[in-house]
């Protein structure tokens, strides 16, 4: 059977002390009361939601998934009720901007509730998720008659929403989609084209579904320079709000997938729908990336969701599973030991641990970056639009990449067992598969850091985060009882410092086929890095508490740190012969050889 899920609030609480969430959001004026004293209540009465609504079903969900019959997607009943409930608790809008109807929390607060959220039931997690990257595109792109029309419904839950970008022949390079979209006298366009690979493109959940649709009008430029991106009601909206009839919006088919099995991934066809400009023609990409930066800070959340979900069962079947004499235990001993007490057992929980608390950092932090860039005066919107760059294809690669590796350390600790579904972490495993692939696969991530986000602005954000990471280090450097892990934190540092002047270099000299051939390499020695900082910064945080409180709490945190400083810090160094490669030797072999 499977562990029951305990939401970490005290971890959680923990990371938002780490990344010093409350006096960094103080200073933009709408988050100027943020402390804790709203995050633990917060976070209490989400893990509370969670577990006793969402984790039961989470099973049923993958159990059961989505059905389709005569274009009509049916969630399991459960999930129908689980989403009623959660709208009218206020879930689907605690983070949005209160002058649209919403909670007026940070977005930094949603990485705690979505965690949670999502690790009971990822599945479930990802309508509202999508809903608010779409609710955050129409705010800031859309007219106010546009605002008022789509945007009340979408805030409280009563609808959902959706990003419609991918097409049959084009996936990743959106230049090449053929979505029509014509204009007409009353100033709507007909849609006209199929969308793939659409999340919740079609249920049964709410009443009404808004997608964002991009397409081209006829005699755009080519590319993506044509893009242009519309609202799409599943139904039309009567003047007084009201549902109205069909759109010619349809679902064609559903997929059969590995995992996220009551997430309905859609065929959308369009057969001259109603849409709505947003913005103006031809801008289209640029509005969606509102949205899809969303998506991708989130997506990252989604493995660190996965990972800690799959430690909790992993960590109870280690107590209560008796195999075997533990190396150097004695028989008598051993009478009373289980396989926690084994080290290779402990050594995949505790990195499964530290890891899950170094992604937790990272993302939050990236989150809070969002807060700046949206609602932050103009030097704070500028700050947090480039380090917010810097940090997305970071976070949204690295993590959710580890999270796959993560997920299967954990079915490996439960044995054989870990490999039916009874226990529930092989869906785990399978829902953290996706991840590294949509909203950008983690290699167009790398290619994005590595060629763009750390030349942006002459590399000041990076420049600016280094700075940051040496600073931990000297902090490390002047603490008595910390001053050894710096040894391998200030190394790492170096290493990762010289790699990037090197990438630096190549571009100088227009050498993108090389960078091309170890980005991803880059970007894992990058997160690995990134992660040790935050680890670093864990540390100092816990050593101060741990000798104000005597918290076991905070020593078990020092631990953790310094595992990953000492252990998996280290693996970072790995990424580093890529790096010095040459790129040609990828091409070696014949395409046909392989």
């Amino acid at each position: 059977m499977a562990v029951p899920y305990k939401a970490p609030v005290k971890d959680i609480v923990f990371g938002y002390e780490v990344i010093d969430s409350y006096n960094v959001l103080n200073k933009i004026s709408a988050f100027s009361d943020f402390s804790e004293d709203i995050v633990v209540p917060t976070m209490e009465e989400c893990a509370k939601f969670s577990e006793e609504v969402l984790a039961p079903i989470n099973a049923i969900g993958d159990q059961q998934g989505a059905t389709i019959e005569d274009g009509v997607v049916t969630m399991p009943e459960e999930f129908v009720d689980a989403y009623k409930k959660f709208a009218e608790a206020g879930w689907a809008s605690i983070s949005l901007p209160s002058e649209i109807g919403g909670g007026g929390m940070p977005i930094t607060l949603s990485g705690g509730t979505l965690e949670i959220l999502s690790t009971a039931n990822l599945a479930f997690g990802l309508a509202p998720g999508l809903s608010a990257g779409a609710i955050s595109a129409i705010n800031f792109h859309g007219s106010q008659e546009q605002k008022d029309k789509f945007l009340p419904k979408l805030v409280s839950g009563e609808w959902t929403g959706t990003m419609n970008l991918s097409e049959p022949q084009s996936g990743s390079d959106l230049g090449t989609i053929t979505t029509k979209a014509e204009p007409q006298e009353d100033g709507t366009y007909k849609i006209t084209g199929t969308k793939v690979w659409i999340t919740f493109g079609e249920h049964n959940m709410t009443e009404n579904i808004i997608h964002l649709v991009l397409a081209k009008v006829p005699g755009s430029p080519e590319g993506t320079k044509g893009i242009s991106m519309f609202i799409v009601p599943k139904n039309i909206i009567n003047d007084d709000g009201s549902v109205g009839e069909s759109n010619n919006v349809s679902c064609i088919s559903i997929e059969e997938k590995l995992g996220i099995h009551a997430s309905p991934t859609c065929v959308m066809e369009y057969d001259g729908a109603v849409g709505y400009l947003v913005g103006e023609e031809n801008r289209g990409l640029n509005y969606m990336f509102t949205m899809m930066n969303e998506a991708r800070v989130w997506v990252g959340g989604q493995g660190l969701a996965c990972a800690s979900g799959s430690l909790q069962g992993a960590a109870q079947y280690a107590r209560d599973r008796v195999q075997g004499r533990p190396v150097g235990m004695s028989k008598e001993d051993a009478k009373n030991s289980t396989i926690i007490d084994h080290a290779d057992v402990r050594r995949m929980l505790m990195t499964i641990k530290a890891y899950s608390d170094a992604m937790r950092y990272m993302m939050y932090d990236n989150q809070m970056m969002l807060d700046f860039l949206y609602f932050g005066n103009d030097d704070q919107k500028n700050y947090g639009e480039a380090r917010c760059g810097l940090l997305t294809p970071i976070s949204k690669s690295w993590i959710s990449d580890l999270s796959v590796e993560l997920t299967s350390l954990a079915i490996q600790i439960y044995g054989g067992m870990g490999y039916v579904e009874e226990t529930g972490v092989a869906q785990y495993f399978r829902d953290a598969r996706i991840a590294p692939i949509y909203a950008g696969t983690n290699g167009i991530q790398a290619l994005d850091l590595a060629l763009k986000k750390i030349h942006v602005d002459e590399g000041k954000a990076v420049n600016n985060l280094f700075d940051e990471m040496v600073s931990v280090s000297n902090e490390l450097k002047n603490s008595e009882s910390l001053s050894k892990l710096n040894e391998s934190y200030e190394f790492h540092i170096k290493n990762l410092m010289k790699s990037t002047e090197k990438l630096r270099n190549l571009l100088i000299n227009d050498n993108q086929k090389s960078i091309s051939g170890f980005a991803s390499p880059y970007t894992k020695m990058f997160g690995q890095v990134l992660g040790g900082y935050y680890m670093a910064k864990a540390a100092i945080l816990a050593d101060k508490k741990y000798n104000e409180t005597s918290e076991e709490f905070y020593k078990d945190k020092i631990t953790l740190s310094k595992f990953y400083i000492e252990q998996l810090l280290p693996l970072s160094e790995t990424y580093m012969s890529p790096i010095d490669s040459d790129v040609d030797d990828l091409f070696l072999i014949n395409r046909e050889d392989f």
